[in-house]
């Protein structure tokens, strides 16, 4: 009984991992007051795991950039990610999910 229940955990934990799938979001952070905040942010959201950011709109006057980022959803959330910025001062939140889930 013992192996029975070892084999079912094992193969519930590998087919997990098969449901994981890169996703797409926007995040915006904001209070960017100088030419360095943007990078600033930008390193603070490539911190998390797995994250990548595929484009970034920045927008001078509003003092905000948008991240278009691609990330594992077995690995983080669009909501951590978009409280790696808090770090440094910058507030970040989630706009969308791109991915459809």
């Amino acid at each position: 009984m013992n192996k029975l229940w070892t084999t079912l955990i094992a193969g519930l934990l590998s087919t997990s991992a098969a449901w994981s799938a890169q996703q797409q979001t926007s995040i915006e952070v904001s209070e960017l007051y100088c030419p360095s905040c943007p990078y600033i942010a930008a390193d603070a959201v490539k911190t998390i795991e797995s994250v990548e950011i595929i484009e970034a709109d920045y927008d001078k006057d509003a003092e905000t950039i948008v991240f278009l980022i691609s990330y594992d959803d077995a690995i983080t959330t669009p909501e951590a990610i978009a409280e790696a910025p808090m770090q440094y001062g910058y507030p970040g939140r989630v706009l969308d999910d791109t991915s459809g889930s």
